[in-house]
């Protein structure tokens, strides 16, 4: 997702001649520093042109079966009429009454704010590439026509109109529920879908971290519904190397999830709250990874360990923030 979105007309284009060659070598990096247990077999890997529509075409890849919800079952890029190609992703869901198994789409784009952001999108009505790519171009397609100006209803120049007062507190007392219902709305949308999954907030649990040494961080998440627990390297002083400071190393939490390989510097999207200080010094907020858990009691129990490989730094903490979006809170 982070190669194509950074730049989606190159990577179109790389993957019309090495497409699958790209696949694997993407795959192999990700599961760098994981045991055979850990892996998923990515042999079966596929990409493919697909030509939904006219004048819209797409890249359509296969990933293994997914394991756990929010994982993938497809991935697909969509052109439509010479616009840079967009990025989706078909997920497992939650399991629906008896069992049944449900997905739906989501699309990965860049907020206004500068950050990267998942668009959650409906269920889809099949688990298939076609009901998950005809989806996909739908939302491509799916801006209304600008509305037209009505023909002016209202009296001719220097024409007397009577005023219906009735009429008028009516009216007021119906736009103003209007503004209301919107409101409320427009906050439940931006919650929903324009707020980015992975932005800093309220720090629920905090623990200073040093270069190379193994860390734990322990939290819970006893609210309603699901939560995004995002952990983070907060640099409070660092210093750069060459304009830029990136970490890497492995964390892993307590709740059934395998380590992750965590790479991020200062130059990629989860980097936030950057301030550059005097000479090289700066400090910010690092996205590593989240832990997308359903309430329960028992604490979760994040560890791992992290260490420079480019710049430095001389106080730095792990934090945990939690983000709830509205449907997460009716999620079951």
């Amino acid at each position: 997702m982070s190669a194509v979105l950074r730049d989606p007309s190159g990577w179109w284009a790389a993957a019309a001649a090495q497409g699958n060659a790209m696949l694997q070598q993407a795959w192999a990096a990700a599961g760098e520093g994981l045991g055979p247990e850990d892996r998923a077999d990515g042999t079966a890997l596929t990409l493919a042109p697909v030509y939904p529509a006219p004048g819209v075409e797409a890249l359509l890849i296969t990933l293994p079966p997914p394991q756990a919800p929010t994982e993938c079952h497809y991935i697909a890029l969509v052109r439509a009429a010479g616009q840079p190609p967009r990025y989706f992703v078909a997920e497992r869901g939650i399991e629906g009454e008896g069992g049944a198994q449900r997905a739906y789409w989501a699309e990965w784009r860049f907020s206004p704010g500068g950050g990267i952001m998942r668009m959650r999108g409906a269920d889809l009505p099949a688990i298939s590439p076609e009901a998950f790519v005809a989806a996909a171009v739908a939302s491509c397609g799916a801006a209304p026509p600008a509305p037209q100006a009505a023909p002016w209803q209202g009296s001719r120049p220097n024409t007397p109109a009577k005023v219906n007062r009735v009429g008028l507190f009516l009216g007021a007392g119906c736009f103003t529920l209007f503004l209301f219902v919107a409101s409320i709305g427009g906050y439940l949308l931006y919650q929903e879908e324009g707020r980015g999954l992975h932005v800093p907030d309220t720090e629920v649990a905090s623990v200073a971290i040093e270069p190379d040494k193994p860390f734990q961080i322990q939290f819970k998440w006893d609210g309603t519904g699901y939560a995004f627990n995002n952990v983070w390297l907060v640099v409070d002083e660092g210093t750069t190397s060459g304009a830029n400071f990136k970490v890497g190393g492995n964390v892993s939490c307590s709740r059934g999830s395998r380590a992750e390989k965590v790479d991020a510097s200062l130059t990629r999207y989860g980097a936030h709250n950057v301030e550059r200080k005097s000479g090289a010094g700066f400090s910010a907020w690092l996205y590593l990874m989240d832990e997308y858990e359903h309430s329960s009691s028992r604490p979760i129990e994040c560890s791992g360990v992290i260490a420079p490989t480019e710049g430095t730094w001389t106080k730095a903490r792990i934090v945990v923030t939690q983000r709830q979006r509205p449907s997460d809170w009716f999620a079951q």
